[in-house]
Order: C-alpha cells, then sequence, then structure tokens
C-alpha cells in the first residue's frame, strides 16, 4: 500500500491470530513513527479483519509492505472495567455526610468579587418584561435584580457547581492520543485569543497528559443582519474515539410527551435557560486530565464538563432533577426540566413569582447561573422541545408546521425517511398516523425498490394537509364520563 504526503486512508486490517472467534477488539497502534497517525479505539471484527484509518502527516511518501505489523489487538470482554459500579454518574446526598451525622452541603461559593461582577453586568434591560403590567414589571425587576447571583453574561462569572459529581466507566484504560487539526493561518489569531479567554475564565488550563483529543472549528451560522460579516467559529473537541471506550449512562431523560402534558395543565409559563450550561459542572481531577485536548498551540485540560460526551446529558438531567426535588421538598412544585430548559408552571402572577424567587434561591445556593436573554417570564403560551404550549392545549410550532406543509414530493428513500421523521415527531397529536403513513413507510423497508406512484402522492397529501390545519390536542376533563370503544378480532 503507497500513501502520499498529507493523505489518509481507510485501511482493513487483519488479525494474525485468529483461534477465537472475537467479535470486538481495542486495536492499540505500536508504530512508532512521527509522520503516521493512526487512533487507538474499539473496532468491530469481521472475518478477522476490521477497519481503521491511516494517515501520512509527512512530507514524503510512505510504502507499507504485505505482512507489516501495525499494533496490538485485546478483546474487549478482558479489558479492565469498574465492576463496582452500574452507572456513570455519581450524585451526593442533598444535604448530610453518608452517616448524616456531620451536615455538609456539596457546593462551591463564589468569591465576593465574581458576585460584584455578575451584579455589574447585569441591568433591567436584560430582561423582556414588556407585556406586564407597571406592578408586575417592578414586582418582578426587583426580584431578579436582587438575586443577580444567579445570572451571567460572561465566562468569567457562569457559574461552578460539584452538586453532582461526574464519574466515568471506560471500557479500557489505554490512553486515547491524537495530534492537533491544522488550523487556517487567517483564524490562528482569533482562536488564540478564545484559547487565553478561557485561561482567564478557570475553565482550562495547559497541562501535559497521555490522552488527547483534537480541537475542531464549528462554523456558527451566519448573521442575516450582517451578511457580508466575515464568518465567525467555535471550538469544539472531537470526543468521537474517547466516546467509544466509554460506557453509556443508565440515568433516564424525560419523556417528552408526559413533560409536555404535565406542563400544559397551567395557564402561565417561565422558561429560563442556563448559561453555558455543560461548563458550570466541575470535574474530578482524574478527568480533567482524560479530558485533555490538544491544539497546534499547545494542550489544555478542562476544568468543566464539555459538550461532545454521550453521557453529558444524562449527567446534567440527573442535576436539575436533583435541583427539582429539593424545591419538591420544600414545597415549591410545578417546575419541569429537560436538560437545561427549565419551565416553570403557574396558575397566577402571584403564585409565579414566588416560584421565581425559589428557583433562583436554589441557583443561588449551588451557584448556578442562567442566561438572563434567555429567560421569558409570565407568558400564556410558549414554545417548548418542538410544541407550542397553552393552557390545556398542544400544537407543532409554526416553524416545524411550515418545514412539512412545504416538503416537496420525495424523490428517494433518504427523503421520504426525512419527512416521516419530521411528521412522526408528532404522531401523538394525529390520530390513525400509522394508517395515514403506511404506504409511505413501505418504501423505506429493506429490498423495496422506490416507485413513487400515485397512491404515495395522494398519502402524502393527505399528511401535508393534517399540518395545515394545525394539529392539536387537548388535556381530557377527567370530571366527565369516558367512553371506551372496541374492536374485537378474530
Amino acid at each position: 500500500m503507497i500513501l502520499q504526503p498529507q493523505e489518509s486512508s481507510i485501511v482493513k486490517l487483519c488479525l494474525k491470530d485468529t483461534r477465537e472467534n472475537i467479535s470486538e477488539i481495542f486495536f492499540q497502534p505500536t508504530i512508532s513513527s512521527h509522520d503516521i497517525e493512526i487512533h487507538p479505539a474499539l473496532r468491530t471484527v469481521k472475518n478477522s479483519c476490521f477497519p481503521t484509518v491511516i494517515r501520512n502527516l509527512g512530507n514524503a511518501t510512505i510504502h507499507f509492505n504485505k505482512g507489516q505489523v501495525f499494533g496490538e489487538a485485546t478483546p474487549s470482554f478482558l479489558l479492565k472495567t469498574n465492576e463496582n459500579t452500574n452507572d456513570n454518574i455519581e450524585i451526593e446526598n442533598i444535604c448530610g455526610s453518608p452517616n448524616n451525622n456531620t451536615p455538609m452541603c456539596n457546593l462551591i461559593t463564589p468569591s465576593e468579587d465574581i458576585l460584584k461582577k455578575r451584579k455589574d453586568e447585569l441591568s433591567e434591560t436584560d430582561f423582556k418584561l414588556e407585556h406586564l403590567t407597571s406592578d408586575q414589571k417592578d414586582l418582578l425587576l426587583e426580584t431578579l435584580l436582587d438575586r443577580s447571583a444567579a445570572f451571567s453574561k460572561s465566562l468569567k462569572t457562569i457559574g461552578c457547581t460539584d452538586r453532582v459529581i461526574p464519574t466515568f466507566n471506560f471500557r479500557s484504560h489505554n490512553p486515547i492520543k491524537t495530534l492537533p487539526f491544522e488550523i487556517p493561518h487567517a483564524i490562528q489569531g482569533t482562536i488564540k485569543e478564545e484559547l487565553n479567554e478561557l485561561i482567564e475564565a478557570g475553565l482550562i488550563h495547559r497541562n501535559i497528559s497521555q490522552w488527547s483529543s483534537p480541537m475542531v472549528l464549528v462554523k456558527k451560522k451566519q448573521n442575516p443582519t450582517h451578511p457580508h460579516k466575515p464568518a465567525s467559529y467555535r471550538m469544539a473537541l472531537d470526543l468521537r474515539l474517547l466516546n467509544t471506550i466509554l460506557e453509556n449512562s443508565t440515568y433516564p431523560l424525560p419523556k417528552i410527551p408526559t413533560l409536555i402534558n404535565e406542563i400544559s395543565k397551567y395557564p402561565f409559563y417561565t422558561t429560563i435557560d442556563f448559561c453555558k450550561a455543560y461548563w458550570q459542572i466541575l470535574l474530578p481531577e482524574e478527568m480533567q486530565d482524560v479530558l485533555t485536548f490538544t491544539t497546534p498551540f499547545g494542550t489544555f485540560a478542562n476544568r468543566r464538563l464539555v459538550f461532545g460526551l454521550k453521557t453529558d446529558a444524562s449527567i446534567f438531567q440527573a442535576l436539575v432533577d436533583l435541583l427539582i426535588d429539593e424545591l419538591k421538598l420544600s414545597g415549591t412544585t410545578g417546575i419541569y426540566a429537560y436538560q437545561d430548559d427549565i419551565v416553570i408552571g403557574a396558575h397566577s402572577f402571584q403564585e409565579m413569582h414566588n416560584k421565581i424567587r425559589s428557583v433562583l434561591d436554589i441557583l443561588i445556593k449551588y451557584n448556578l447561573t442562567l442566561s438572563p436573554e434567555k429567560c421569558v417570564f409570565f407568558k400564556s403560551t410558549i414554545d417548548y422541545l418542538g410544541f407550542n404550549i397553552s393552557h390545556n392545549k398542544i400544537q407543532p410550532i409554526t416553524l416545524n408546521i411550515l418545514k412539512i406543509t412545504s416538503f416537496q414530493p420525495p424523490r428517494t428513500v433518504k427523503q421520504v425517511r426525512r419527512f416521516l421523521g419530521l411528521c412522526g415527531f408528532y404522531r401523538s397529536l394525529i390520530p390513525g398516523f400509522a394508517e395515514l403513513t403506511e404506504c409511505l413507510t413501505q418504501l423505506t423497508r429493506k429490498n423495496v425498490p422506490f416507485e413513487w406512484t400515485p397512491t404515495h402522492q395522494e398519502a402524502f397529501k393527505q399528511l401535508q394537509d393534517v399540518f395545515f390545519t394545525k394539529p392539536f390536542a387537548r388535556l381530557p376533563d377527567w370530571d366527565k364520563p369516558f367512553v371506551l370503544n372496541t374492536d374485537a378480532s378474530g
């Protein structure tokens, strides 16, 4: 095999010892050349072979001979794992040591300097309260500004909590090591500035580690009001290799239909959103080393939870569930959360005001902060998780209705799947959804040739017509009698 300079190629590697029927291995490269990049990872073995990517980082052509040894393979069932833990998340008690003898609250107290900066950053104009009466606005503003410690507008002032302590189980403890991706010269200065800002904010620090994941740049969406403004980028980590050896979490996320139904029982809503949500959870020191990332300007370790780990969602959900449980113990109900999007439901302004105070107080207690510009207070209708919610009524958000009703007739199986995916998200709102989509679903099945017929076009049009009428669901009135219709089949 020949690999040209700066060229990457997918190569099929074969195991030398094929006496055992091995279906999965951990591959650890042993080639020592600095010009060759091969990533260690878990691989699925088929017919004693598995694919991997090899990259020539040098300026000369590399020749690989038949029989070349690239690394060592360890069967996955022999990898060391932590057998004492069944979950990736370790949650401390709300207050009290394990034996409940010594009072102890698991929190981090912000410095007076940070609290002052949060207060100085916050102003009345950060909150959109024009829809409220003058008295309501004054009362709510007083509460929000008095609790400025619950808000942050910059990296240096975001919260930091150890209310949950993330723990991670790896299927292998062989370090994942990668080289940095190249960064275009035109934006190197901007990236250096962002790295320095993260260091000054205490979110990352320079580190030398056996572990390293590459930093990648994600292009931000262009602002339509400034179409000629140069493109901007945000930094992210490519953690795909690390995720291959990270065990899944068993901590569940809420079921969206159940959550939506519960929220719609209330006539008024407040939505609040965390500022840089994952970055507010402190990482244990041993995980900071594992989450070291590499750049052309050096290697850095994360002090906080980072976006991209496959257990992130469960960890943050565990945190907000703990907060909600503690609020319930103190008598505050009607608080719901899916990840960092929290909804407060109430029947009156006074009830809402009391609940907002309770929520802000517990956020301050555990040093968590919100984005003031993302908070919406005391509304009779909200868009949440793809649904428009009002009192006892649920319907799709307008943006998704437009996507469905303007969808062109599919020309490929992939387009059929995309259309059914858009519609299927709202199947709970559409009676007889399975019957409506039966012939379209047939097109997506294996070994069924794609042929768009008038029957498919009619089903496609009927489904779009349903969304033209804005399908909605109302909660049942439990005080009225129910009629159950059944259909017996032979």
